[in-house]
């Protein structure tokens, strides 16, 4: 096999965790609805936070997963182009989402910004990783072996 059939692994497993990010996010609109807009809905936490720590821990190994690979297979740890780029932003933006989301589940209180920071930060993650799916198809068209 073609060491190059190994950067499918990356795509396939971002997309996994953004999946679950996505089921995260939903969980988390209950949560919002109760906290800022008033409206009486249970918020299943345990959830949230178990798919929400699965996508940002996800998003991040998979990043360095991808890094990785570059690095094996071109001799550097970064391409440097749009998805690499947004690949490191969407890194730090999923750091900040995962420590303030353990913060959140590890100390809960009554707060209404440190969520809305938290579900917007990881929002930000989710709308970046839609973004990388088109970046990353054009990379891997141009990287991946002809048959």
């Amino acid at each position: 096999m073609e060491p190059q059939y190994l950067l499918f692994v990356h795509p396939v497993w971002q997309v996994a965790a953004t999946l679950v990010g996505l089921y995260a996010a939903w969980l988390g609109l209950k949560r919002l609805r109760s906290l800022h807009l008033g409206h009486s809905v249970s918020f299943p936490r345990s959830r949230h936070a178990l798919a929400g720590k699965l996508a940002l821990g996800g998003i991040i190994l998979g990043s360095l997963g991808g890094a990785i690979m570059v690095r094996w297979l071109f001799r550097r740890w970064v391409i440097l182009g749009a998805h690499g780029w947004l690949g490191l932003v969407a890194v730090a933006l999923a750091l900040f989402g995962l420590i303030t989301g353990l913060i959140l589940e590890r100390r809960p209180a009554p707060r209404k910004a440190l969520p809305l920071a938290h579900g917007l930060i990881n929002l930000l993650v989710l709308a970046l990783c839609l973004v990388q799916f088109y970046f990353g198809e054009l990379l891997l068209g141009a990287l991946a072996p002809d048959d």
